[in-house]
């Protein structure tokens, strides 16, 4: 039964381009091929690198964050109060138009006040600054790394230049080095352990559009790989790379509040997003795939799956530019502080400010007193 299902599952005529068998793929002597039997070690490796994040995370990155005097306190929670929890666990965690202005009047509180309240609350569970912090020089670290030995891996070949080459001698021709086999392992392993902490990690606005993201990804590299379509797959993989790098080390700057080097890799990060992927990665890469690919080696069923996956990889790439477009009307909003976009859980320095003060705020007369509770306004 299950050797009825492989053979129907690993049909030739679907997978490899005509004229072609999987015994042209067998391993031999002089030659050896992607096999999709190798990615088995995706789940180990993706513990391994799991581990090495936690290591990274407590070893390197949180005693650095100490030092830089990052945040380690967690969100605190609002004052108590049933009207707005009543509407906060029953009704909306985002109140807005009419009920917003029901609840201002209800309470005689200010608009500001009660989306603060709301906001607090919707942040209780937040990690602390330190927390993300750490999180974003993993994943710094490991692009970097991985960048670095994919840009030395792709340049092996002539791919990136000549997106046609990609293409020649495909599939019986293009043999499997160390060197691919371990930048395909590692990126694999990656996107893995990343759909599963994503539900443990830093909620985001686009949580479920990066999970969309990461089995899109990691279909697409297994794809590529069990059929032996090795060059183009190591270049789709650097692009993307490529403008993370920048992401994350904006981010790193904005914890440690230097600003300029922040908006510097904001911009960094806008340009090689829109370079590499709604530049390079459609008129190049996807017209080799669309089009050389089609010449060269002539279209086959699957060929036709790996366009519709990158296309729908594509439309991702532009929903995130326009966060990106986002993130620079607010950057010019703010006067050149750089913020992500995507991010839920990341509040200004003068949001984290306003804080629930009793005694003092009440002794002080600071402004309406509402349950015992007065707001003070941050500082600015």
């Amino acid at each position: 039964m299950a050797s009825s299902f492989l053979t129907w599952f690993w049909n030739e005529r679907f997978w490899l381009p005509h004229n072609t068998t999987w015994a042209d793929l067998r391993n031999t002597e002089d030659a050896v091929f992607a096999q999709a039997t190798d990615l088995w070690i995706m789940f180990p490796y993706s513990i391994v690198l799991y581990g090495i994040r936690i290591l990274i995370e407590r070893l390197i990155a949180r005693p650095i964050g100490r030092k830089l005097q990052i945040s380690d306190v967690p969100n605190r929670p609002p004052a108590p109060n049933a009207v707005l929890e009543k509407v906060f666990y029953s009704i909306t965690k985002y109140p807005d138009g009419e009920r917003l202005e029901g609840l201002c009047k209800q309470l005689d509180w200010r608009e500001h006040q009660v989306l603060r309240w709301f906001r607090r609350k919707r942040e209780i569970d937040r990690p602390s600054k330190l927390m993300k912090f750490s999180e974003t020089v993993w994943r710094f670290m490991f692009y970097v790394t991985v960048f670095i030995y994919g840009l030395y891996t792709t340049f092996q070949t002539d791919c990136p230049t000549n997106t046609r080459s990609c293409w020649e001698g495909y599939p019986d021709r293009q043999h499997l080095k160390p060197l691919n086999y371990w930048y395909y392992q590692t990126e694999l392993a990656f996107y893995t352990s990343c759909t599963i902490s994503q539900f443990f990690d830093i909620k985001r606005k686009d949580f479920w559009i990066m999970f969309a993201h990461h089995i899109a990804t990691i279909f697409l590299i297994m794809f590529s790989y069990s059929i032996n379509m090795l060059n183009v797959g190591m270049l789709i993989m650097l692009l993307h790379d490529f403008s993370d790098v920048f992401l994350e080390t904006s981010k790193i700057a904005k914890y440690t509040k230097q600003e300029t080097f922040a908006t510097i890799g904001l911009i960094s990060f806008a340009t090689s997003f829109v370079l590499a992927r709604i530049v390079y990665f459609p008129f190049w890469i996807l017209y080799s795939i669309w089009f050389d690919a089609f010449d060269v080696v002539g279209p086959f069923p699957s060929w036709y799956i790996f366009c519709v996956w990158l296309a729908i990889l594509q439309f991702l790439h532009i929903y995130w530019c326009t966060f990106i477009v986002k993130g620079f009307i607010r950057l010019f909003k703010k006067g050149g502080q750089a913020d992500d976009e995507r991010s839920e859980s990341e509040v200004s320095d003068s949001e984290e400010d306003v804080d629930v003060t009793r005694a003092r705020t009440e002794s002080q007369g600071d402004g309406p007193g509402i349950n015992g509770v007065t707001l003070r306004k941050a500082h600015k």
